[in-house]
């Protein structure tokens, strides 16, 4: 069961479970979005760049570490909507890279006037199996209330 506003303590950490990142993803990802860019997917250009190689989209890290914190019940049916993000890449996700999304609850506040909802901020660090954070963000997302 998924999380409602009175579930979240500021300061609580809680970790995801892992997933490998795959060619695959990255390719289901630029059919998806139409960003084809040579970064992603061309092994010859990617080579040439200061990564050596292909890397994942920012954007798509950040979307399955989103999806990862769902399948830990932080997210889901009681998740109204997505108030603000704001990110930043660190270090590239490589294919067959295994992260996982560390959440931090930094606040969790009712609304001022609506008794059913309220907002959490938390911050989601995507992290690597070397333990290297690639990215990270915080967002504010709007709960509901426990009925």
């Amino acid at each position: 069961m998924a999380r409602y506003l009175e579930d979240f303590t500021v300061g609580e950490v809680i970790d995801s479970p892992r997933r490998t990142i795959t060619e695959t993803d990255v390719v289901t990802y630029a059919m998806l979005t139409g960003d084809w860019n040579p970064i992603h997917t061309d092994a010859i250009f990617a080579a040439s760049t200061m990564f050596g190689e292909r890397i994942a989209h920012g954007p798509l890290s950040m979307g399955i570490a989103f999806g990862l914190l769902l399948q830990r019940d932080i997210l889901g049916e009681t998740v109204l909507a997505l108030k603000r993000i704001g990110w930043e890449l660190f270090h590239p996700v490589r294919f067959g890279d295994t992260i996982f999304a560390r959440m931090t609850t930094l606040e969790a506040s009712p609304h001022p006037t609506a008794t059913d909802r309220g907002r959490v901020t938390m911050r989601v660090e995507i992290v690597n199996q070397t333990g290297t954070v690639a990215s990270a963000g915080e967002a504010t997302i709007v709960f509901k209330r426990r009925p």
